[in-house]
């Protein structure tokens, strides 16, 4: 399997937190890199203080990235807002960091149509990814830039 870390969030008596992220050996299974972040959990606890609040198997995907845009800027997004799949009219929103300029209707609205639709089917309901809490669109209702 590829590379993998174990991010590890601790907590101190006072509420404060800190992260660290440590570099693991690479494993054949995943089972075997749930086995080690266990053994791992155990000697962390009997060297320090803190509560481990939680404790992240993070294996980067395994996708060949792609290049960067002359004056792409991570401050140029745009939100997406949709209603919630079985949220009773409940609505969500998405943002986008760095929407290509060419998606953008001259009044700063983005159609919801072509690429875009694509890249938003993502989170709609019974396909792969949801929103940060967990729930996936029915339907988007809109776009724009951000301001």
């Amino acid at each position: 399997m590829a590379e993998a870390y174990l991010s590890c969030t601790l907590a101190d008596a006072y509420g404060r937190t800190t992260k660290r992220q440590y570099e693991m050996d690479s494993q054949a299974l995943l089972a075997d890199y749930v086995t080690v972040a266990g053994a791992f959990k155990a000697a962390l606890q009997s060297v320090t203080d803190l509560q481990l609040v939680r404790a992240d198997l993070v294996i980067p995907a395994i996708v060949t990235g792609f290049g960067v845009t002359a004056g792409a800027n991570v401050d140029v997004g745009a939100t997406f807002s949709g209603f919630i799949y079985d949220g009773d009219g409940k609505k969500a929103s998405l943002k986008l960091p760095g929407i290509k300029s060419s998606l953008v209707d001259a009044d700063g609205s983005v159609e919801i149509t072509g690429v875009v639709a694509t890249w938003l089917a993502e989170f709609e309901n019974g396909d792969d990814f949801m929103l940060s809490d967990g729930e996936q669109i029915d339907s988007w209702i809109r776009g724009s830039l951000d301001r």
